[in-house]
């Protein structure tokens, strides 16, 4: 159901929506030129493009790792190529592409690129189901009869001497959460709400497991996820290989990517060379053939010249692969890089999803058909998993494999971890009154930090107060629908967030440490046409997912008089929209619209008992 809602969505959009629309819908990009061909490192083909007429691409449209194909404008062509978008800048995209571009790729044709269908995700799901539901007496039955409760995972009591940590500043739930990991034999869960160091415990999971000599595997639904935890394990030192495509993973960790350790490994100049000659003889083949009467015995050496060549160049590179492989202390990858041949029939001891709240079941099952133990970790209570199918979400694809096994386990397989390194404790109040039964604790070197203890900032009541709800009651800031996106914005209120914005930034707030952010990316982009400075980050919520700043502002948008709510009946997404701050949240809505749900009405109430409460009349 889910593919064939994507599959249709690209579809429909193609069908009932004009170029310029899929544009602005940030589905395509139009009028490019083919300004550069070459290779990468790992000897893909990488083709730049620029606008046509010079000018800068478009703010909010494909981003790099996009699945794409190239399209000719005004050419009659059926079979178009597949790429993934390699880098971007304000001006030009580079795609990456697998095999050599057709025949008539070239300079004078202009261009479109359109957002692709990545159905071996699609694929590989529906193998994983398949194994799930078929397997018997293996550790994947295991895992799914654990899921549907007839059983219980068992654990491993192990003495508090035998942990020896790499890192003695974990506290007490962060070591918690480890051990249980640690004594779990099967399963075990670890809960991370916003700003509670879930990365710094799994990098501990980590550590312990390679000084135990377990082949371990660690995944995350996002590119972005699965680069972060890349990062902070090379931090520490621990040899890990990121399996994947090389355009979807930040450049400064693509050294790291297997395509490309196989290809700078030293080993590698003799293959360079070897391609060389196999290069050499496929000319004088070709040269051999157009004459008359090359002559057997001439061709047929030519040919087991080739041959031979080719076996060789096989052969060294299964060896750089082995040698590659042996090295590797951890491999990182999304969930689908499980079933890459370069791991066919590999079993792993220990397998981490970190960010599993954030993945459907399907997806979460196929790392775990080739592992012997599951460590999760996640939040349920930030953003669920994107699903396009209002039926599939309703049967339940909208549910998490963590959800379900969270309902299940007992207190000895999961771990709440209580302490949060990022937000003053009023910020954090809310969220842990209204998610996390009141648990959080706010660590004393940020429990009461603000603006004003920044050098830069004057101190005044506006600094030295981390929250504020400025309500737009009354104010008649009616949301309006944008033309071609079906997105909404509220310009008045966008006038009122650039107010607030330019007055932090004459109190001397740094403005790469703001960030304005709103579920609506309409107002998103009205916000970023018009922002006083462009270090500023403005983005959607979705996008800022796993991110902080010292200030952070969010624009609510809706305003109307039916009540209607569209992404904020969303809670998740708001309790990641109110916890991005470190020092100062302002959350700008209308209390009128808003207070149709109780998450809004409790939040406002919340607001008014800190007296951090403000009518946009009193400004």
């Amino acid at each position: 159901m889910e593919e064939s809602e994507e599959h249709e969505e690209i579809q429909n959009e193609f069908v009932n929506l004009s170029p310029l629309e899929r544009e602005l819908r940030g589905k395509a990009l139009l009028a490019l030129a083919l300004d550069e061909r070459h290779f990468s490192p790992a000897e893909h083909v990488l083709a730049t493009f620029r606008r046509r007429n010079k000018k800068p691409l478009p703010l909010f449209s494909l981003e790099v790792g996009d699945i794409v194909s190239l399209v000719p404008e005004g050419e009659r062509i059926s079979d178009f190529p597949t790429g993934t978008i390699y880098e971007k800048s304000s001006s030009t995209v580079t795609v990456a592409f697998n095999r050599p571009l057709p025949d008539w790729a070239n300079d004078d044709l202009t261009y479109q690129l359109h957002k692709s269908i990545n159905r071996v995700t699609y694929k590989r799901m529906a193998e994983a189901l398949d194994a799930v539901a078929e397997t018997r007496n293996t550790r994947l039955a295991l895992f799914r009869d654990i899921s549907l409760g007839e059983i219980h995972p068992s654990i491993r009591r192990i003495k508090p001497s035998e942990l020896d940590w790499f890192n003695p500043g974990l506290n007490a739930s962060q070591k918690e959460a480890v051990r249980k990991s640690i004594e779990a034999n099967d399963i075990a869960l670890i809960h991370g709400p916003p700003g509670t160091g879930k990365t710094t415990a799994l990098v501990e999971l980590v550590r312990q497991g390679v000084a135990r000599k377990e082949s371990i595997f660690v995944t995350a639904p996002s590119n972005t996820a699965c680069d972060n935890l890349l990062e902070r394990l090379i931090e520490q030192g621990v040899n890990a290989l990121r399996l994947g495509h090389p355009a979807r993973i930040t450049t400064a960790l693509r050294e790291h990517t297997l395509d490309f350790k196989l290809a700078l490994h030293p080993t590698g100049k003799i293959i360079l060379q070897a391609q060389g000659e196999l290069e050499r003889l496929f000319k004088k083949e070709e040269r051999a053939r157009d004459r008359r009467d090359p002559g057997r015995d001439a061709m047929r050496e030519i040919r087991d010249n080739i041959t031979h060549l080719k076996n060789e160049i096989k052969n060294i590179k299964k060896e750089i692969f082995t040698l590659v492989m042996k090295e590797t202390e951890v491999v990182v990858g999304t969930p689908t890089s499980m079933m890459d041949k370069a791991l066919k029939n590999k079993f792993f001891d220990l397998l981490i999803i970190d960010e599993a709240t954030q993945a459907t079941e399907p997806v979460t099952w196929i790392p775990m058909t080739s592992a012997k133990k599951v460590v999760m970790a996640g939040d349920h209570f930030q953003l669920p998993p994107t699903v396009r199918s209002k039926e599939a979400e309703e049967k339940g694809l909208g549910v998490t494999l963590f959800e379900r096994y969270y309902e299940i386990l007992g207190s000895e397989s999961k771990q709440l971890l209580e302490c949060q390194y990022r937000m003053n404790e009023k910020i954090m109040g809310f969220s842990s009154k209204e998610f996390y039964d009141n648990l959080l604790v706010a660590d004393e070197t940020v429990k009461h930090q603000t603006l004003a203890g920044l050098s830069s900032v004057t101190k005044i009541k506006d600094t030295d107060e981390p929250l504020l709800f400025i309500d737009t009651a009354g104010k008649g800031f009616e949301e309006r629908l944008e033309e071609g996106s079906q997105s909404r914005f509220n310009p008045e209120e966008a006038e009122l967030v650039l107010l607030e914005l330019k007055k932090m930034l004459d109190l001397g707030v740094p403005p790469e440490e703001i960030a304005v952010i709103s579920p609506y990316s309409a107002q998103v982009r009205f916000l970023t046409s018009r922002t006083p400075d462009p270090k500023v980050e403005i983005d959607s919520v979705d996008g800022f997912q796993g991110r902080e700043k010292e200030l952070v502002i969010v624009s609510l948008v809706r305003s109307n008089m039916e009540g209607e709510m569209g992404f904020l009946n969303d809670t998740r997404r708001m309790n990641v929209a109110m916890t991005r701050a470190r020092r100062k949240l302002i959350v700008i809505g209308d209390s009128a619209t808003l207070s149709s749900i109780k998450f809004y009405e409790d939040f406002m109430k919340y607001a008014e008992a800190h007296g951090i409460y403000k009518s946009a009349w009193e400004l």
